[in-house]
């Protein structure tokens, strides 16, 4: 959901600003450069909530899923939060609308900042001021302008200061462009457009701004360490009108004068230990908080494999997508045979049977589930067969573990003619696994109850419903019957979006199901009172009376 991962990544990124933060305080009071701090923070909150998800996705996971069924287990899973999912993708829609049009707003803004910039520069002459070539505006300045080639722009009305203080000017732009500052104000200007919505994004943008003329300011003193003459040239600075934002300016925000300057100011020693020793812990957890589950997790929760809860049941299988190797049959194991009588009579039928393969290869008995049968004699050779059946077990993080598996069991009539005289027929049988049907539950966020995990199971109302026998197949008289897989939730009704065709005869059947269940009342699944969400399986048979 869009929405929840926008909230974890601002809550990602104000941790990573006061992270930042506590780490500039240690830095200053150590007398070092302090833009570091700001960068990393720039950077993880605009990369992290991109990368996460797919990097959780490649590492190991460190938890599981547990799975529960009727006498064997299957998925243990939320209880219902009794509202549809349905407003959740309405609010993601908008939010998704809404970030586009902020991002192209903030991009216009930062196109027009650089229109306005090319202006200046083409408008601007070419002279050497204190023997270091600038370009000279009437406009704007002092800036640097430019990312691949940075030019100090140096304003016109400056060229009446004293020669020192001119000095004092261009050194200043000239650290900006020797530090390459242009290239990270660009940077933040471009990770702001791609991610207005961060608001704690702004303040770190804004922080690393301050934090480059701060710096830029060490870096000019540590040369002429004339802060008074220097903090007066600030202030003169500062009451020239800017133009544009995009550039690094001696003065560039009149908010941060005050800063600049007391940052002038020398570190006072006492307690000076203490002061960096609370800072560090202070900027650790920050950074410890910002990296927990809770707020980091912007990919959202997934079912991932490893190490049980302590308080799991350990005999509770793994569904398939959360083992590493599936299980999967041992070649030339299970007697499954067809019925003869159902043979001598041309019966072909599938049977779909749900079971758990224990850590030795072998089906478990008493989770055998049947799902689907079109002929009780089938269902007995598939349970016989089952007893005999052995398996590769499946493996997580190269540990067998138990696996809950759906199977249907194919039994095909097939004829062939006689290819001496034509005059003889004769009928073959074979019986056959088909392919593993994955039980998969729904990954929403309120994820329903199986049947075996309620303790009364949903049911429908009679008389709801207006399922229609389609009439071409009445006319035909085609029978038919369609298992289904479908949400009923906290109100009885179906869920919109959460039909699964399991088997069906004929598409007219399916298409017939599909219209009628929008319809269909049920009395709710309740687990200790309460009414919840259940996935169930249900059939419906199409029957023409004789």
């Amino acid at each position: 959901m869009i929405a929840a991962w926008m909230l974890s990544a601002v809550l990602f990124t104000a941790f990573a600003a006061a992270a930042a933060f506590c780490a500039e305080l240690a830095l200053r009071v150590a007398g070092r450069q302090a833009r570091w701090p700001w960068l990393v923070a720039l950077a993880a909150a605009v990369m992290w909530p991109a990368l996460a998800p797919v990097i959780r996705h490649y590492l190991p996971a460190t938890g599981t899923i547990v799975v529960m069924a009727a006498s064997m287990p299957a998925i243990q899973v939320v209880p219902d939060i009794a509202s549809s999912i349905s407003w959740t993708c309405v609010l993601d829609s908008v939010l998704l609308v809404m970030w586009v049009v902020a991002s192209v707003s903030v991009m216009g803004r930062l196109v027009r900042a650089l229109i306005v910039l090319a202006r200046v520069r083409r408008a601007s002459r070419l002279q050497v001021v204190d023997g270091v070539p600038v370009l000279v505006s009437d406009s704007i300045g002092p800036a640097v302008v430019g990312v691949l080639r940075p030019n100090v722009l140096f304003p016109s009305v400056l060229l009446e200061l004293d020669a020192p203080l001119r000095r004092l000017v261009l050194r200043h732009e000239q650290e900006h462009c020797r530090a390459r500052d242009p290239w990270i104000l660009m940077g933040s200007a471009f990770a702001l457009a791609l991610v207005p919505w961060n608001l704690p994004l702004w303040w770190i943008a804004r922080r690393t701004r301050l934090a480059l003329e701060v710096d830029c300011d060490a870096r000019v003193l540590a040369v002429e360490p004339d802060t008074t003459r220097y903090g007066k040239l600030l202030m003169l600075i500062s009451q020239r009108e800017r133009t544009t934002t995009l550039v690094p300016t001696l003065a560039a925000s009149r908010s941060h004068l005050e800063r600049r300057i007391a940052a002038m100011r020398p570190t006072s020693p006492r307690n000076r230990r203490v002061k960096l020793a609370a800072a560090l812990v202070a900027a650790a957890v920050a950074g410890i908080g910002a990296c927990t589950s809770r707020i980091a997790d912007v990919a959202g929760p997934r079912p991932t494999i490893g190490a049980r809860p302590a308080d799991a049941d350990s005999t509770q299988p793994y569904f398939e997508f959360q083992v590493n190797n599936e299980a999967r049959p041992v070649p030339g194991t299970g007697d499954l045979r067809y019925p003869e009588v159902l043979r001598a009579a041309n019966v072909s039928g599938e049977v779909l049977v749900q079971f758990v393969v224990d850590e030795n290869g072998a089906v478990m008995p008493a989770s055998t589930k049947i799902l689907k049968s079109d002929h009780e004699l089938f269902t007995q050779a598939v349970q016989t067969a089952l007893a005999t059946m052995r398996f590769y077990p499946a493996e997580v993080q190269g540990r067998h573990v138990k696996q809950l598996v759906q199977w249907p069991f194919t039994f095909a009539a097939a004829s062939s003619s006689s290819s001496s005289s034509g005059s003889a027929e004769g009928r073959t049988a074979t019986v056959r696994p088909g392919t593993p049907i994955r039980p998969e539950p729904p990954r929403t966020a309120s994820q329903p109850y199986f049947e075996f995990e309620v303790e009364k199971q949903a049911s429908q109302v009679p008389g709801t419903g207006n399922l229609r026998y389609p009439d071409s197949l009445r006319t035909a008289s085609v029978e038919g019957e369609v298992l289904v897989q479908f949400v009923v939730d906290a109100n009885g009704a179906y869920e919109p979006g959460s039909l699964k065709v399991l088997k069906s005869s004929h598409d007219l059947f399916t298409k017939a199901v599909a219209a009628a269940l929008p319809g269909m009342r049920f009395y709710p699944a309740q687990v200790g009172g309460k009414a919840v969400r259940q996935v169930i399986q249900q059939p419906f048979t199409f029957a023409l009376s004789r």
